[in-house]
C-alpha cells in the first residue's frame, strides 16, 4: 500500500502504511495522549513473533512521549491516526538497543511490529471538553 517512511533520517524508524485511517480521524495530541493499541512484534532476522496482543485480544494502553515504551513507538505512534495500522521497523537505537530485552529479544535486535492505533484518551482527570476548548483556542 504506501512506501516506507523514514521518521528519522537514519534509518532507525520505518513507517509504511498498511491500512490508511478514515479522513476525518483523530490523531495523538497534547490533549490525547493515552493511546490504546493492538500489535505484533517480530524479530527482523527470524520472523519470529516476540510479542503480541492479538492471541489474547488485549489493547495496550501507553502515554505517548513519556518514555514508557521503546523509542521507535514514541517517534511513530505520533505519525498515525485512529484506525491505522502500519509497520514500524525499529533499529536497534530505537528499540531494547545492545541489551535487548531478555529472553524474547536478543541484544542490538532489528524489530518489526505491526500497530494498529484503536483509541487515543484524555489523561485521567482531564476532560474532553477541555481538550476541545484547548482544540478551538489553538486554532
Amino acid at each position: 500500500m504506501g512506501d516506507s517512511v523514514d521518521l528519522t533520517g537514519d534509518g532507525g524508524v520505518l513507517k509504511t502504511i498498511v491500512r490508511r485511517a478514515k479522513p476525518d480521524a483523530i490523531a495523538p495530541s497534547e490533549s490525547l495522549p493515552l493511546l490504546d493499541v493492538h500489535y505484533e512484534g517480530v524479530l527482523a532476522e527470524t520472523g519470529e513473533v516476540f510479542d503480541t496482543t492479538h492471541e489474547d485480544n488485549t489493547i495496550f494502553t501507553f502515554e505517548l512521549g513519556q518514555g514508557s515504551v521503546i523509542k521507535a513507538w514514541d517517534i511513530a505512534l505520533k505519525t498515525m491516526k485512529v484506525g491505522e495500522v502500519a509497520k514500524i521497523t525499529c533499529k536497534p537505537e530505537y528499540a531494547y538497543g545492545s541489551a535487548g530485552s531478555p529472553p524474547d529479544v536478543p541484544p542490538d535486535a532489528t524489530l518489526v511490529f505491526e500497530v494498529e492505533l484503536v483509541a487515543c484518551r484524555p489523561r485521567k482527570g482531564s476532560s474532553l471538553s477541555s481538550a476541545s476548548d484547548e482544540r478551538a483556542r489553538l486554532e
